[in-house]
């Protein structure tokens, strides 16, 4: 499997603590993507899915699988999330893709396998027009958080609440938070911009 790199612990690609893996390589290249340098399925490193399998339960953290765009290498990606469910009966793994759920489900084979051992996809393009400074999780408004589990049983698509704004307290102490949240809590310390979801620097 190509991976860029993996970040663990990280608080911004997705709900709590989690280990991310960035995959390499990506055919959607939306505009204004914030990770273009992973875009080139040249780049990067290949790891077995077994040993990346092992490297991410070893964190004992959810898992993000973004990327690049995951469903590029499916095959490798639904073998990935076999071991990940394999060594851990409730990994808890979100997928972010630049492809829609609805372009997914109609793919099968190795694809179908995978969303249905992930929890969470979050699905669709990046679109610059739709980013704002609030936005907490996804890259911009038109990306779902879909509770996959919910959505594959009843047929329809079955979202999560992500814009409900949230902060939160990292184990060193620290605050976290869309901008327009925690400017109200400027009086409290140093704000400093952070990496953002799915970024990789």
């Amino acid at each position: 499997m190509l991976i860029s790199k993996i970040v663990s612990p990280t608080y911004v690609d997705g709900p709590g603590q989690r280990t991310a893996v960035f995959l390499q390589g990506c055919s959607i290249r939306c505009q204004g993507c914030q990770n273009m340098h992973l875009w080139q399925a040249g780049g990067g490193v290949n790891v077995a899915a077994a040993d990346l399998a092992e490297k991410l339960v070893a964190t004992g953290l959810p898992i993000t699988i973004t990327g690049g765009e995951p469903f590029d290498q499916a095959g490798e990606l639904a073998q990935l999330l076999r071991l990940l469910c394999a060594a851990h009966p409730q990994p808890h793994v979100i997928v972010y893709s630049g492809y829609t759920f609805e372009q997914l489900a109609e793919r099968g084979g190795d694809v179908a396998h995978a969303l249905r051992r992930a929890d969470v996809l979050v699905d669709g393009p990046y679109i610059a027009k739709q980013d704002a400074p609030g936005m907490q999780y996804r890259g911009s408004a038109n990306q779902r958080a879909i509770h996959l589990p919910a959505t594959l049983a009843q047929g329809t698509v079955v979202t999560l609440d992500w814009n409900t704004p949230e902060i939160i307290i990292t184990f060193d102490g620290g605050l976290l938070g869309a901008t327009p949240v925690m400017t109200e809590f400027q009086d409290l310390g140093i704000v400093a911009d952070t990496r953002r979801c799915g970024q990789t620097k």
